[in-house]
């Protein structure tokens, strides 16, 4: 019985034994180590990433404060189209760091110096040439500029921190199935496609990409009507022009004269905005306005744009000449007077722009709406400057013919404008002769 008690302590380990300092070392503990407890809620340190990426019940969350941002937030990290946070860690990561990308680019604070090769920075450095080039004969910066930050803000949302080698036809079209999916337009989705085709074709001219990929996404095709998921959008029909009349009671003076005058003339919303003494020639029987700038300006070099005003454009136009020749002659302030009768204490912009006229319209049209107007049986219908123009080029193409209602209202195609440029001119005077 004893022999067997020592063969069972012999064949044990030793539990600890002393050093040649005469400490006690525990061999136990170093045979057989502890595992560290699994927390509920565990955290994840990011080398690269700000903030931490945590677990919160199974799924992973980033706590951050990103650039642009006032405070530390915590948001989930869910993929495009999902409705929950992941729950791999690899995938989170990849969203985070998409995210980080995206509050850089639009938080505008730090801007990339050097190109490193991600979307982000291509996007970036293109937005960056937009605000540059796309400006007006005031300097000013155009929308065109603010329509590609739109058209790349899907791109930067999927693939910000992909590398731009590796965008092809496919990732285009993922990027397209995402406009559809926050349903924008057929028409509008092949023309932001469009642009981020235009943003490769100048990042290879800059050989920031190699020229393959930017072929490669050629040969994606726009969406067809009836053949996509796509939101269609409906014809702009001109408006009958007792519906415009009838409007007319309900806004200011100073819109009421915007309206007709536009009418008869059959020019764009921008156009009648920036209209000035100073750019109106009145020598004749026929007033000619020469705009500042208008739409396709940067195509037509040689031949400026020239709006006929006959007598009964004249009529309304002449008590609005009575300022500073360089002063706009619709003035919001001047229009939001005579609706107060003493005037406004609030600022105005020094003239309309297309956005705040059709907003004045709107407003007047949903007045007279509430006061029952109506035309015949049927209430006043809802319509916009826009459609003002196709009514007076509807007008004119019944009277004159297709051709002379082109002359009238502006060529589509500038090689046409060139080709019937003299012809035009007396064609446009027809009609002003005739409608206004």
């Amino acid at each position: 019985m004893a022999k067997s008690k020592s063969a069972k302590s012999s064949s044990s380990e030793p539990s600890s034994s002393r050093s040649s300092s005469g400490k006690t070392i525990n061999l136990q503990k170093i045979l057989n180590p502890k595992k560290p407890k699994v927390k509920t809620k565990r955290t994840i340190k990011e080398a690269k990433l700000p903030g931490t990426i945590y677990l919160n019940k199974n799924r992973y969350w980033w706590k951050v404060k990103l650039p642009g941002e006032a405070k530390i937030k915590a948001r989930p990290l869910r993929p495009v189209g999902a409705k929950y946070a992941t729950k791999d860690i690899g995938v989170a990561r990849e969203l985070a760091k998409n995210l980080l990308h995206q509050a850089l680019f639009y938080s505008q604070k730090e801007a990339c110096a050097e190109c490193d090769g991600s979307v982000m920075s291509i996007v970036k450095a293109f937005c960056d040439y937009a605000r540059n080039y796309y400006k007006d004969v005031d300097g000013n910066i155009t929308t065109e500029a603010k329509r590609i930050e739109y058209a790349t803000k899907p791109l930067v949302e999927l693939y910000a921190n992909l590398p731009a080698e590796e965008f092809g036809p496919l990732k285009l079209k993922q990027v397209r199935q995402r406009m559809i999916d926050l349903g924008l337009a057929r028409k509008t989705i092949n023309d932001r496609i469009a642009c981020i085709k235009r943003l490769f074709r100048w990042a290879a001219s800059e050989e920031l990409v190699s020229a393959g990929v930017y072929l490669a996404l050629l040969t994606v095709e726009g969406l067809k009507r009836g053949r996509s998921g796509a939101r269609e959008t409906k014809k702009v029909l001109p408006v009958p022009e007792a519906h415009v009349y009838a409007v007319l009671p309900y806004t200011t003076p100073v819109v009421a004269a915007m309206i007709e005058l536009q009418l008869l003339t059959g020019m764009r919303s921008t156009e009648i905005c920036i209209l000035r003494p100073c750019d109106i020639e009145t020598s004749g029987k026929i007033w000619f306005y020469r705009p500042a700038f208008y739409k396709s300006q940067y195509l037509d070099r040689k031949n400026e744009k020239v709006i006929c005003i006959g007598p009964k454009g004249q009529k309304i136009l002449r008590p609005f000449l009575k300022r500073k020749i360089t002063d706009y002659c619709f003035c919001p302030t001047e229009s939001e007077g005579k609706r107060n009768g003493n005037g406004t204490n609030k600022e105005f912009n020094e003239r309309y722009d297309r956005r705040t006229y059709r907003k004045a319209v709107q407003y007047a049209i949903r007045k007279a709406q509430r006061a029952g107007v109506k035309v015949g049986n049927r209430r006043v219908l809802m319509w916009t400057p826009h459609q003002l123009r196709h009514t007076a080029t509807t007008r004119a193409a019944k009277e004159f013919g297709i051709e002379i209602a082109k002359a009238a209202t502006g060529h589509a195609h500038i090689s046409t404008t060139q080709i019937y440029a003299e012809r035009d001119l007396d064609a446009a005077m027809k009609v002003a002769l005739k409608f206004g």
